[in-house]
């Protein structure tokens, strides 16, 4: 029993591999748009490449190598999906940035501004309050909000990703 992936599954993990890089590459691209376009790009580049692959690499053309591949490669771009929007749209996220960004503690209203930039979030912004709080990335004290050092660190960290993705 051969328990090495077939042709087209190589081509799927190579390609699902690259399709992070695809992303990254496409990010440097002015003309390709918006995040939502670059993604969907990217997931269409991918699958006209692993057509490529079906049909020029050489071995046996089996169906069920073919379909594992698709099924590989469809794994792979859900997967950078959840990442990808949560770095590109990320609301929670966004809002500790703002609060990271701003350089001191603040109050609720005051992060609401610096989000918003002048506007209020009201209820929406509780409950992603209370999503960073009980994740551990802000505190409250005297009323007042601040990031932990693990905030921080997750908050670089989306900056990092962000600008090396075109996206911040």
């Amino acid at each position: 029993m051969n328990m090495l992936p077939g042709p087209a599954q190589a081509a799927a993990i190579g390609l699902s591999i690259a399709f992070p890089l695809l992303l990254l590459c496409y990010a440097r691209i002015a003309a390709t748009g918006g995040s939502g376009r670059r993604f969907r790009l990217a997931c269409v580049s991918v699958v006209v490449l692993f057509a490529i692959a079906c049909i020029a690499l050489p071995g046996q053309r089996d169906v069920g190598d073919v379909i594992g591949g698709l099924l590989l490669l469809g794994t792979a771009m859900m997967f950078c999906y959840i990442l990808f929007s949560l770095l590109a749209w990320g609301f929670t996220v966004t809002l500790l940035t703002a609060l990271v960004k701003s350089g001191r503690p603040l109050t609720l209203e005051q992060w609401a501004e610096a989000y918003m930039q002048g506007g209020d979030l009201g209820t929406f912004a509780h409950n992603r309050l209370k999503l960073l709080i009980s994740s551990r990335l802000v505190v409250t004290a005297d009323g007042r909000l601040a990031p932990t050092a693990k905030g921080v660190a997750v908050a670089h960290f989306v900056k990092l990703v962000r600008l090396s993705t075109g996206l911040g």
